[in-house]
This record gives structure tokens, C-alpha cells and sequence, in this order.
């Protein structure tokens, strides 16, 4: 006899068993994302510089991390470092980072590789330890557009007596623009110091910046 087969339409999926077939495959996914492959996309370098003297050694620490900015502590053995300027400092890798030496005053870069990930950090190199860094005068009072007040940036070195900013690093960082200007490069401190221009009348911040160091008066316009 022949057998007769029916194909019926089947029965329609619900809500709750398409949410749970949903959430099956969302989770296949999530496993199979974290327990595939990972590659080093980003090098995370800190610090971002290192100020120090002939001689003394410090360290930069790197952890790779990947695609999701996971860390990969395991692989920072293999990250790959280069020096710009070996007459300034020497390098000496670890498995964690690099340890940097100076040598002779003066600046270089640090750069690190890893699969896809890059970065660059700076090394200054500076001629001696400084005492005291100070801003003359302090607090630094200015009438409202009429005159400039010259500011002068002070290093003290461990004699106690007053150095050129020559080797160093410094700078000025004004507090708020509205309320004053410096007239000249105050990125740049020379013997010859920058001048205050008073804006609007009220108090602001004045910074100075020499290395990692910092010392911050305030500048009041009347």
C-alpha cells in the first residue's frame, strides 16, 4: 500500500523561544570574541616623561593591550624600544619596561612597538638637580591696560645660588587669558623674562614650570 505524507505549514515560533534562541546566540558570539584571538592594538606607556640628572635612572613602564582594551601583561616582554639620542640617555629593557639612564643634558624620544601598537615618550636630561624654583615678584599686581610688569622665572641649584634656565625645560602657564597675557614665548623662559599685560580686571593664576617641578603665583589687575 502507499504510504501518504503530509507536509503540514508547522507551528509559528513564540516570543519567549525566539528571545531564548536570541540569547543562545549572542552569548556563542561573546565566547567565541574572548576566547579567539587577540592581537596587540595599543601600547599603553606611562609615564609620558621622565625628567632626570647625568647619571640617575628611572623607569617607564608598557602594557600591551588588544583589540578590546584588554591588558596583555605577558607580552610586554616583546615590545620593541628605540632611542633617538644615545649620547643623552642609555636604555636598558626589562620585562615590564625600560629603565632610562642619563648621560648628558639634554632631550630624546622613546619610541615603542608592538604588533600594532605604537607610542613615544620623552626623556630630558637635566645638568643637575634643582633646590628651589621660584617667581619674582609674588604676587605679581598689574593696572588694568596701562602698563606691562615684567616676571622673572628663578632656579635656585643645590649651591644655593641662581643658574641660567639654559638646560632646563621650562615654561609659563596662565591661569585664565580673559584676565591677563604674557607678551613675548611663554613656552620659552630666556634670561630675559616675560612681561604681564593686564586684560580684565580680577585674579588669576600665573605658573611656573621647570621639569616636574612647579611653583604658581597670582597675577591681580586692578
Amino acid at each position: 500500500m502507499e504510504k501518504r505524507v503530509e507536509v503540514g505549514t508547522g507551528r509559528r515560533l513564540g516570543p519567549k523561544v525566539l528571545g531564548c534562541a536570541l540569547a543562545i546566540v549572542v552569548v556563542a558570539l561573546a565566547c567565541q570574541d574572548t576566547t579567539g584571538v587577540h592581537w596587540v592594538d595599543s601600547l599603553s606607556l606611562k609615564p609620558d616623561s621622565l625628567y632626570l640628572v647625568p647619571g640617575e635612572s628611572l623607569q617607564f613602564d608598557v602594557v600591551p593591550l588588544d583589540q578590546h582594551d584588554l591588558p596583555l601583561p605577558e607580552r610586554a616582554g616583546r615590545v620593541e624600544w628605540n632611542l633617538s639620542n644615545p649620547d643623552v640617555a642609555v636604555i636598558e629593557t626589562t620585562e615590564t619596561g625600560a629603565t632610562i639612564t642619563g648621560v648628558a643634558p639634554g632631550g630624546t624620544f622613546v619610541r615603542v612597538e608592538l604588533g600594532r601598537g605604537s607610542g613615544i615618550g620623552s626623556v630630558y636630561v637635566e645638568p643637575f638637580e634643582l633646590s628651589e624654583i621660584r617667581i619674582e615678584p609674588s604676587p605679581v599686581e598689574v593696572n588694568y591696560r596701562s602698563r606691562r610688569v615684567t616676571v622673572r622665572g628663578i632656579l635656585i641649584g643645590p649651591d644655593g645660588e641662581e643658574v641660567a634656565p639654559t638646560d632646563f625645560r621650562a615654561s609659563w602657564r596662565i591661569g585664565d587669558i580673559q584676565t591677563f597675557i604674557m607678551v613675548g614665548r611663554q613656552e620659552v623662559i630666556t634670561g630675559i623674562s616675560n612681561s604681564v599685560w593686564g586684560r580684565n580686571r580680577g585674579t588669576a593664576a600665573l605658573t611656573l614650570v621647570v621639569g616636574d617641578r612647579t611653583v604658581t603665583t597670582s597675577v591681580i589687575v586692578r
